[in-house]
């Protein structure tokens, strides 16, 4: 019929990990804000705050990864002390799942060693950037400023981060052997592509022409955020509201040309 097409190449993104035997990747929400942990890429170098919006996330792992090559995928890497406390994917703390005590479907998640040239030899990291990322890392948590990325530095990132860890309830030094690792693959919610449409909900042709009688609403038609990410509904919230107004247009008598009169 002609529809055009647009924001083919953008998606609602989200770091996930892979759980063996799963379809379907697990999204990381919550544990990247956290203190004491850190992603990198392959050269043992950040490159995104890591408690970054979702949807900023991806966008972040595919530019350093034209840049370095590096970092699809990333790496998140933690230690004994992060372990304890925390959850990561669908691993529970320590505290409450010892690494004895893991499932055997999650056992694959968690890359563990006793030290830092050993993980970053498993996980296929550079040792040496790694070295330097940590000993960055520990020098903010001390001072509570993330001088590269800002970290902790706003009321999203601090949300999910740990109140009762100061100065910065996002930044703490990853020192407490054994360590570990966790792959962070770029995922996907949903396409953001779809078809063009009108404020009538209309599909249109590439000349901008309504095709007559063809709707499309949600996840059919190119969003209408564009490149951006306001919020949680931002698919729900259009699709509602939008199949609301292709019901009326719809319902709408005909005029004179052939087209819907309102």
């Amino acid at each position: 019929l002609g529809g055009a097409l647009a924001l083919m190449e953008h998606v609602w993104g989200a770091p996930t990990v892979g759980v063996a035997g799963e379809e379907k990747q697990r999204a990381l929400f919550v544990e990247r804000n956290l203190p004491g942990c850190v992603i990198v890429n392959g050269q043992g170098r950040r490159f995104v705050n890591e408690a970054a919006p979702y949807s900023e996330f991806v966008p972040a792992m595919y530019r350093d990864h034209a840049r370095t090559g590096a970092s699809v995928p990333a790496w998140m890497v933690f230690d004994a002390r992060f372990r304890r406390n925390y959850p990561c994917g669908p691993i529970m703390p320590a505290s409450m799942m010892p690494d004895a005590r893991i499932p055997a479907a999650f056992r694959d998640v968690l890359v563990k060693a006793d030290t830092i040239d050993a993980l970053a030899a498993r996980i296929g990291v550079d040792a040496a950037g790694l070295h330097d990322t940590l000993r960055d890392m520990a020098r903010y948590a001390a001072t509570g400023i993330d001088e590269a990325f800002g970290k902790g530095d706003n009321a999203f990132d601090t949300y999910y981060g740990d109140p009762r860890n100061q100065p910065n309830p996002c930044l703490g030094p990853i020192d407490e052997a054994p360590f570990y690792a966790v792959r962070i693959d770029a995922g996907d919610i949903g396409t953001k592509g779809g078809l063009v449409t009108d404020a009538h909900a209309r599909v249109l042709r590439a000349d901008g022409v309504p095709i007559d009688g063809l709707y499309a609403i949600g996840n059919t038609s190119a969003s209408m955020m564009g490149a951006s990410y306001p919020g949680a509904g931002s698919t729900l919230g259009p699709a509602m509201t939008f199949g609301f107004i292709a019901a009326d247009h719809l319902a709408a008598p005909a005029d004179g040309a052939g087209g819907r009169a309102r």
